[in-house]
């Protein structure tokens, strides 16, 4: 029998199948949303109670005990997420039996804490709706932590009561890469409380992210005067590394950055909160009266270790508040200046880390937003994690390429189905996913899930140049002659001051 993730171990009982006409539950912890996504997913009619559910205390926080007999499901977990993960079992289940019930017995929990799959819309931005359904084809993955990502140079997606310009002028931009067509977006405080109470519906804690001190051109477009050299910029409109970041010297900077905290802890209950820290040039740094003198005062030999400081230094602010902080750890090359809990989203695996805690979210697997000829089924599939001190997993959409839903289901389907055994069970390899395959296509149907196929998921040596031909011609969008000449007008100004 195909389940995905695959449990850790299933027993088939008898030949017995039971038809199901009629779903009907028991008393249980799950959400009504929960519930009634299983009924929507079944098209069955309500009925008399046919799932039952006890709780059961020795039982891990997501673990979970089926038993399925003459057409009753019996379910034994110690939290709603155990009953949660159960129903997106029995789901595939019933799928593949024809909405028949045979008897089995299951018992399964995840191997790691932490299943995560982040959405950037700052990019692009996706309505309440779409990240609701995102959302809701996590928790069929069994995945339970959403990283929002909603902060970038190309748009500032979240309101801040304290710097209403955010939204005003930093969530809009007037084109993207030469084309034509303004775009625009943000969640209200209103839309936030919505996606969270969902997200919780379905046993998913969300994980914010205020990406600093780089990629802020939306938040310096609306006020200059967080940069090192004020002057009037507009929210980026091309991909790309921007090198106008956030002033590490001013007080005024750190002021904005702790309001904006502030604000999106009080929309974010859970404990995560990740504070960016990728891809900070240290051009302007390294010309700035400000960041100088902050460098000489904390004694520090250069810019680099400006940032490390100030990351530490947010850390602690959101430490203050009850928050993990997560970063990403692209730029670096150890660890060593950086408090040990400051945990990292492990991007580059080539970071010696030591002991510290992370997240794996490995750009040579996990980065499900470039094409398959970079990444292929294969590679997601076969990845294997550094189990010390890892924390779990992440799947990461960033939208530069993703402009909507139809191109997200390509670029995530079937990568995150091989993601998941990963994030649950440790992994199963390509090998053995391969031969789930058909059956996940037919699943993935049955949801209206749209996915690359098998020869454009694991393209040939043909077919793979090609697809990173592509991408790489795509990147001539990205505005680096610009920054060369952009820097001149700095150093520039520089030498005047």
């Amino acid at each position: 029998m195909n389940i995905i993730p695959a449990p850790s171990r299933l027993t088939v009982l008898s030949e017995n199948k039971t038809k199901i006409d009629s779903i009907g539950f028991g008393e249980s912890l799950l959400s009504d949303e929960a519930k009634r996504d299983f009924l929507d997913f079944c098209s069955l009619r309500d009925g008399e109670p046919n799932i039952f559910f006890k709780k059961d205390e020795n039982l891990g926080e997501e673990e979970y005990i089926m038993k399925t007999e003459n057409g009753k499901t019996y379910i034994k977990s110690a939290s709603a997420a155990g009953q949660l993960y159960a129903l997106q079992t029995l789901k595939q289940i019933l799928f593949q039996n024809g909405f028949s019930l045979p008897d089995v017995e299951i018992l399964d929990k995840p191997t790691h804490k932490i299943r995560g799959f982040m959405l950037d819309v700052g990019r692009y931005f996706y309505t309440v709706d779409e990240v609701k359904t995102f959302i809701r084809r996590m928790a069929v993955h069994k995945l339970n932590l959403f990283h929002f990502h909603l902060t970038e140079d190309q748009g500032w997606r979240i309101q801040i009561d304290a710097f209403p310009l955010l939204t005003e002028i930093g969530s809009k931009r007037t084109n993207t890469n030469f084309d034509r067509i303004p775009r625009e977006g943000y969640y209200t405080k209103a839309d936030i409380k919505e996606i969270v109470d969902y997200a919780h519906a379905f046993c998913i804690k969300v994980m914010p992210e205020f990406d600093i001190p780089g990629h802020c051109r939306a938040a310096i477009a609306c006020y200059k005067e967080l940069t090192c050299f004020e002057r009037e910029l507009p929210v980026a409109t091309h991909w790309g590394v921007k090198h106008d970041v956030l002033c590490a010297g001013k007080e005024s900077t750190y002021d904005f950055v702790y309001k904006v905290i502030d604000e999106m802890c009080e929309m974010f209950p859970d404990e995560y909160f990740h504070i960016g820290g990728d891809e900070v040039p240290k051009h302007r740094w390294d010309l700035c009266p400000h960041c100088q003198a902050k460098r000489k005062e904390l004694g520090l030999k250069d810019s680099d270790a400006l940032q490390f400081w100030f990351m530490n230094n947010i850390k602690d602010y959101c430490k203050a508040k009850g928050k993990q902080s997560f970063m990403w750890n692209w730029d670096l090359k150890n660890d060593k200046d950086i408090d040990s809990d400051l945990s990292f989203a492990l991007c580059n695996s080539d970071t010696d880390i030591g002991d510290r805690a992370y997240i794996d979210t490995s750009a040579k697997a996990y980065y499900i937003d470039l094409p398959y000829g970079y990444i292929s089924l294969r590679d997601t599939a076969d990845h294997k994690t550094k189990n010390k001190n890892c924390l779990g997993l992440e799947a990461t959409l960033w939208t530069e390429y993703v402009k909507d839903m139809k191109k997200a289901d390509y670029m995530t389907y079937p990568r995150l189905g091989a993601f998941c055994e990963n994030a649950w069970n440790g992994g199963i390899g390509y090998d053995a996913f391969e031969k789930k395959l058909e059956y996940y296509y037919s699943f993935l149907d049955y949801n209206n899930i749209g996915y690359a196929k098998p020869h454009q998921a694991n393209p040939n040596k043909l077919r793979k140049p090609l697809s990173v031909l592509w991408f790489e011609r795509r990147q001539l969008a990205w505005e680096g002659l610009h920054n060369i000449f952009d820097d001149k007008k700095i150093e520039k100004m520089a030498k005047e001051k």
